[in-house]
């Protein structure tokens, strides 16, 4: 109950800390009428603005707090429980294997046929890169689904045996 306390107290300060800045400088630059299409010179003063530096800043915070908690995690996971660790690490060369034998296949697609607009071009190897993170995470999230759908009626039948 103790643990529960301390980590709803983490909770609200990350929240207010971190989350609540970051939406209202969020709502700030999405309010802000500035888009690809704007005047350069108005797309220069939005992004010398504080609304854009806050989340800007913010999100670079974000992602390396979230890097840091990630290996910290793991580390404490592999001091703790090595055999689980192990598995994840596992799971990561898996899903990099089957992202790089994507890449290396490649994609039929081209700047052509993706019909990309405005005079935007882009070398076949980020299209054949972008394609397989694409299909990767694709997969990984219809391996996930449908581990999570089925996983309780496979325990049912491990758990009566």
């Amino acid at each position: 109950m103790e643990n529960e306390k301390k980590l709803n107290i983490i909770g609200i300060i990350i929240k207010v800390i971190i989350i609540a800045p970051a939406l209202i400088a969020g709502l700030v630059v999405m309010g802000s009428g500035v888009n690809a299409d704007s005047d350069k010179l108005v797309q220069a003063e939005f992004m010398d603005s504080v609304a854009f530096s806050a989340v800007m800043n913010i999100s670079y915070i974000t992602i390396i707090a979230a890097v840091v908690l990630v290996l910290g995690f793991f580390a404490a996971l592999l001091a703790t429980r090595p055999m689980v660790a192990i598995k994840s690490v596992l799971g990561i060369i898996i899903a990099a294997v089957f992202f790089f034998i994507l890449y290396a296949i490649g994609t039929t697609d081209t700047s052509e046929s993706l019909n990309l607009g405005g005079g935007l071009t882009a070398d076949q190897g980020v299209i054949n890169f972008t394609h397989a993170g694409i299909i990767t995470a694709l997969t990984a999230i219809t391996v996930c689904a449908v581990l999570a759908l089925g996983l309780g009626f496979v325990l049912k039948l491990v758990r009566k045996n």
